[in-house]
């Protein structure tokens, strides 16, 4: 199928109302990743590569009812800004786009948004301020609904729960990075060196093989000491591929069913 049809930025204003007239795009997925090294093997985009392969299998398995937007193709990567190329966003700055991303989605109409991360270092930091954006997007982009019920609110925890566990809100905003879908114990059967998501090993080095072959240097694995990315191979990157996006397909539809 042609991304074009549900990738945001390939789409005009016109086709993009005319799918939502038509019901279209009621969830949307943001993939996110990093622009960093990946040792000599694999390529810079490693991480935003893979987020966005496994949004647009999903979006390509579910369409119309997926949107896929412009990819955030850095990420907070002070880790490895030692090597050359890599390229690292500050957390405030990179966070601040996040926000603003989820933020225009909701005020065009798409409430169930899922945030598909590449990138263990941005893991924490979106983590950090997760529940504190769902409070203010929810309370303020959800004016539909009276989030309170006319209850009074005696204190913060009252009112963090009128929003976050109130029946009638539609808004549904997730963050898993593609890895939360694949379970330990497939991995331990699957994996030689148990490891995930590791950082350029059997884990990741499998899954470009068989998702990403255009971004692996065949050369340097054939060469490579590392026990886990001489074990990795395609077949291995397979059966995690497909893990992934059944397990983000099935939280998708979780999210659709939904008001």
């Amino acid at each position: 199928m042609d991304i074009k049809l549900f990738q945001l930025q390939s789409l005009t204003r016109e086709e993009f109302l005319e799918h939502q007239n038509l019901g279209h795009f009621k969830a949307a997925i943001v993939p996110i990743g990093s622009t960093e090294q990946h040792l000599n093997h694999l390529s810079m985009s490693m991480d935003i590569d893979m987020s966005r392969y496994i949004a647009h299998q999903v979006a390509e398995k579910l369409y119309p009812n997926v949107l896929i937007t412009s990819p955030v193709s850095f990420g907070i990567a002070e880790h490895h800004m030692y090597f050359p190329g890599t390229i690292s966003a500050k957390p405030g700055s990179f966070l601040s786009i996040i926000f603003d991303l989820l933020e225009s989605l909701l005020r065009h109409g798409i409430k169930k948004i899922l945030l598909l991360n590449g990138h263990g270092g941005n893991v924490s930091p979106i983590e950090g301020v997760y529940e504190q954006w769902k409070l203010h997007l929810i309370a303020t982009q959800n004016n539909s609904i009276n989030l309170f019920d006319n209850k009074i609110i005696n204190d913060h925890s009252e009112y963090m729960d009128a929003i976050l566990n109130n029946t009638n809100n539609n808004i549904d905003i997730r963050f898993n990075s593609y890895w939360d879908f694949i379970p330990q114990d497939m991995v331990d059967l699957i994996l030689e060196t148990k490891e995930y998501p590791g950082h350029g090993g059997e884990f990741e080095t499998s899954l470009a093989m068989y998702a990403l072959p255009h971004i692996v240097r065949m050369d340097k694995v054939q060469s490579s000491n590392e026990i886990g990315i001489q074990k990795s191979s395609s077949d291995k990157g397979e059966k995690l591929s497909i893990q992934s996006i059944n397990g983000v397909v099935n939280s998708i539809n979780e999210m659709l069913i939904t008001k």
